[in-house]
């Protein structure tokens, strides 16, 4: 052995010793895995030093002609037998020893060689000790291969070809803690949006095929500066030296940019929306976990405020605290027992008489006191509690409407209920309904969903929606006017209801604009042989209005808050039943 393998000076020692041992002034071990017409060399020697390594062309040189098994030899003119090769002329070569370099496959990773100014004098036991050389440095290339293979596996993602997560961590660990430029690092994460969808729709390999077209893009389109890699399942992590605020949010929006334009794959268009998070730190500040939890808050802030892009602030912080805290008070009470529901009444305006309700959920704490549901619905709507909720919702007042009629009350009309777009989603929303509605008949409850919301996924809302109507539910179109408002399939929602929203009717009849709203509204709910019901009437002056307009029933404040149950039918349905009975 002519030295020991395995250390990292392995392969220069070697070349030095061999340079030695057989008198030569030149020795090399060359790569040509990488390239077919090309050897880089890994190490080395000439005229007792060892040299900087190269990459030189294979053709025309002796290098070329060292076959896959035996060395290759030229004793003496080796230069007159290749006068294209600059290298060997200017060097004053005058012999030739190569010897390939084999893995435990037998396949050629590279070359050995030696040369000389003067013929070999000995090439007998050059062969030889070449041979002994060429069989370790063939282990030693294989392995180092080998780990080079397991890195590529531990570092790169298979799906897109972009550094992986584990990358990305040791790339911040090791990102240099002091820039002579005194620029920062500023880190953006890039969110898919709804690309779950589309793995559903489509297949995870069109999925994959997205992905990475989009890592493609990105890749060729932003600065070289910038470090891409990806970073979860639907998100890409970005790198880039910054020296303020305002050039990161330049580059997140050149991002933005790239997704204007749809994604070729699978034979077909995607229209791809992107949520961004980004922040910044100094050179000296830089923490790489702590960086990207700061850009996974703003991811989130940019998501549930719908600005698409936000830049990490430190109230974001303790925003997301509270709404964390919010979140487990609330499932603690979802769970526990400790959320009820309000009944406002909804009124015939022509009669003034009680044509149905409203069941609105409300959350008492002990430590907050009342809580608004425009705090906890949109969290329960995020973090996916709405079909739990919504099914509690059903079953709670599908409950009341028993009691209720145990005690000899009957509401007149249909009972609301609200349903979101996440249980409009969820599969089981029919059989979920028809076990919380047991002991009552479906046609007592009227299910109320937003227009916008049914149009995340018409098809699948169709579908659903025909199967309640089916079991006898009724359908109501919430705060209409405020969404799509799409006629092609307001006649195919199977809604009776139209609930003309409280923003048109604060401002009426004041208004011309608004006034001219709720007309158009109500003569195309006449047209189309649809109910209306108008929201947060607050004044007997709308209320007024509303009925000289041939709007039909209406509810607010002006008739009556949200109260209990037991109020409520106090309030309503006893003098009801005392007037039924009378």
């Amino acid at each position: 052995m002519l030295t020991q393998s395995g250390y990292p000076d392995f392969l220069p020692t070697l070349v030095q010793r061999i340079a030695h041992l057989l008198d030569v002034e030149f020795c090399l071990i060359a790569d040509t895995t990488l390239n077919a017409a090309e050897a880089t060399t890994v190490a080395l020697w000439g005229n007792g030093q060892l040299l900087d390594n190269i990459s030189y062309p294979l053709k025309g040189t002796p290098c070329e002609t060292v076959p896959e098994r035996e060395p290759c030899l030229y004793q003496q003119g080796v230069c007159q037998a290749f006068p294209d090769d600059r290298l060997l002329v200017d060097l004053g070569v005058e012999s030739y020893l190569g010897m390939p370099i084999l893995n435990t496959s037998g396949q050629k990773l590279g070359i050995l060689s030696i040369m000389a100014a003067k013929a070999l004098p000995r090439p007998d036991i050059s062969r030889e000790v070449l041979r002994i050389a060429a069989a370790q440095v063939g282990a030693e290339l294989e392995r180092s291969q080998s780990e080079r293979f397991i890195r590529k596996l531990t570092y790169r993602d298979a799906v897109t070809q972009l550094p992986n997560r584990a990358h990305l961590l040791e790339k911040l660990q090791n990102w240099p803690r002091v820039d002579g430029n005194r620029a920062g690092l500023g880190v953006a994460l890039i969110d898919i949006s709804r690309f779950k969808e589309l793995n559903d729709l489509f297949s995870f390999k069109v999925g994959d095929e997205i992905l990475a077209a989009a890592a493609k893009r990105m890749r060729d389109d932003l600065p070289e500066s910038c470090y891409l890699a990806r970073y979860s399942a639907d998100q890409f992590a970005l790198l880039s030296p910054v020296y303020s605020v305002r050039e990161l949010e330049q580059l997140c929006r050149q991002v933005q940019k790239l997704f204007m334009w749809p994604f070729h794959c699978a034979g077909r268009d995607f229209a791809l929306n992107v949520n961004l998070g980004c922040a910044l730190v100094t050179a000296e500040e830089l923490n790489g976990p702590e960086l990207l939890r700061f850009a996974s808050i703003a991811l989130a802030e940019a998501k549930s405020s719908g600005s698409g892009l936000k830049v990490f602030e430190p109230s974001m912080s303790q925003a997301l605290s509270e709404r964390q805290k919010v979140l487990e008070k609330f499932m603690l009470a979802l769970r526990s027992g400790k959320l009820s529901l309000n009944y406002q009444p909804q009124l015939d305006l022509a009669s003034g008489q009680l044509s149905g309700a409203e069941a609105l959920c409300r959350w008492h704490d002990d430590e907050w006191g009342w809580v608004s549901p425009d705090t906890f619905i949109p969290l329960a709507e995020e973090r996916g509690l709405m079909p739990e909720l919504g099914n509690w919702v059903m079953q709670t007042a599908c409950r009341q409407l028993n009691l209720w009629q145990q005690k000899g009350y009957r509401l007149p009309g249909r009972l609301s209920v609200n349903v979101s777009a996440r249980q409009l989603d969820n599969e089981q929303l029919v059989s979920d309904f028809a076990v919380c509605s047991s002991g009552i008949a479906p046609t007592q409850i009227e299910l109320e969903v937003t227009e916008s919301l049914i149009m995340r996924n018409p098809e699948q809302s169709l579908r659903q929606m025909a199967e309640l109507e089916a079991m006898g539910f009724s359908w109501a179109i919430d705060d209409f006017g405020t969404g799509y408002s799409s006629l092609a399939y307001l006649t195919r929602f199977r809604a009776s209801t139209l609930k003309i929203d409280r923003a048109f009717i604060n401002n009426i009849p004041g208004d011309h604009h608004h006034n001219m709203v709720v007309k158009t509204i109500l003569a195309m709910a006449k047209s189309l042989d649809m109910l209306t019901i108008a929201e947060g009437v607050e004044t007997a002056e709308q209320a007024a209005y509303l009925l000289q307009l041939g709007c039909a029933r209406a509810q607010g404040y002006h008739f009556g808050k949200p109260v209990p149950a037991d109020e409520f039918a106090e309030r309503w349905l006893k003098p009801l039943a005392a007037k039924t009975t009378a």
